[in-house]
C-alpha cells in the first residue's frame, strides 16, 4: 500500500474525478464513496478497493490502513484536490474508488434460493436518488433479500443514492436489469410473485399474498412504467386520512416493506432504536 501524495492534476485524481459521470462509471465499472463510514462499510463487505484519497491533515486510522488490502493505493491530497473529488459541500476527508457490486438479474434465483418466505424490493423506474437510498436502508432493515434496479431507475451508484443508503448498499444484494420482461422471467424462476405499491391499492395489512413476493415501488404520481397489469398479482396501498396528499415513495415503500417483512417473519427480534439520520 503506497503512501504517496497526489496533486490536483495527478492522473489518479483525474481518473477518479471522471467517475462523477455515469458513462465513466459504466466504462470503468467502479464508483466513488465518500467519508469514513461508507469506506468502513465497503471494507466490511470485503470489496477490493483500488484507491483511497485521504486529506493530508486527516490521515487514515491505523486500523483502517490495516483493513485495506495490500494492493490498495492510499494517496495523500490537499483540501482543493479532495474537494474536486468529493460530491458534497463539506467533504469528510476521504474518497475511495470501489468496484461495482451488483448482480445480474439471472442470479436472482440464487439470492432467494429455497422455498422459505422471501421479500425483494424492485425499483423499476424510481428516479429520485434520495428515495432510492432510503429504500435501500429500509429493505435491509425489514428483511428483504435483495434490491433490484430497473433500466429506467436511478443508478445504484449515483452519489446521492450511495450516501442516502448509509452503507446498506454494501450489505444487501443489488440486482440490475434493463427491461421488465427480464425481471418478470427472473422472478418466475425465483418463485416470486410481483406486486406493486400504489395509492389506489388494497390495504397492505389485510390483503392475502404468497410468502415469496417482489414489491415494486415506482414514481409517486404515475406508478410503474411499462409493467402490464396482468404481470402483477396485486396492487397494495396504505390507508390515509381524507384530504392528505399521498406519501412520498420512500415513506410509503418503507412502511410497506415493514408490514410485508413483519407478516413473513423476516424482522429481527432486537429493538435497536434505528432513528439515526
Amino acid at each position: 500500500m503506497a503512501g504517496a501524495s497526489a496533486g490536483f492534476h495527478h492522473p489518479a485524481v483525474h481518473a477518479a474525478r471522471l467517475l462523477h459521470q455515469k458513462k465513466h462509471r459504466l466504462e470503468e465499472r467502479c464508483f466513488l464513496v465518500e467519508g469514513p463510514s461508507l469506506l468502513a462499510a465497503a471494507i466490511a463487505a470485503k470489496l477490493p478497493i483500488s484507491r483511497v484519497f485521504a486529506r493530508a491533515d486527516m490521515p487514515l486510522e491505523p486500523s483502517v490502513r490495516e483493513a485495506l488490502a495490500p494492493h490498495t493505493d492510499v494517496l495523500s491530497v490537499d483540501q482543493r484536490t479532495l474537494e474536486s473529488l468529493a460530491q458534497t459541500k463539506t467533504p469528510q476527508g476521504i474518497v475511495a474508488v470501489v468496484p461495482f457490486i451488483h448482480h445480474s438479474v439471472d442470479e436472482l434465483a440464487k439470492l432467494v434460493a429455497g422455498d422459505q418466505a422471501a421479500l425483494v424490493l424492485v425499483l423499476h423506474d424510481l428516479s429520485d436518488p434520495g428515495n432510492a437510498g432510503t429504500l435501500l436502508r429500509s429493505a435491509e432493515a425489514f428483511g428483504a433479500s435483495a434490491v433490484c434496479f430497473g433500466g429506467h431507475a436511478v443508478e445504484p451508484y449515483n452519489d446521492k443514492v450511495v450516501r442516502a443508503s448509509m452503507g446498506s448498499l454494501f450489505r444487501i444484494p443489488i440486482v440490475s436489469y434493463e427491461e421488465w420482461a427480464e425481471f418478470r422471467e427472473a422472478a418466475r424462476k425465483a418463485g416470486l410473485a410481483p406486486i406493486a405499491a400504489g395509492a389506489q391499492g388494497r390495504d397492505v395489512r389485510s390483503v392475502t399474498l404468497p410468502s415469496r413476493i417482489a414489491l415494486l415501488v415506482g414514481q409517486e404520481r404515475r406508478g410503474t412504467r411499462d409493467v402490464p397489469a396482468g404481470d402483477l398479482l396485486a396492487a397494495v396501498g396504505l390507508p390515509q386520512k381524507e384530504g392528505v396528499d399521498s406519501l412520498n415513495a420512500a415513506v410509503a415503500g418503507s412502511i410497506m416493506l415493514y408490514e410485508l417483512g413483519r407478516a413473513r417473519g423476516l424482522l429481527g427480534t432486537a429493538n435497536r432504536g434505528t432513528t439515526d439520520a
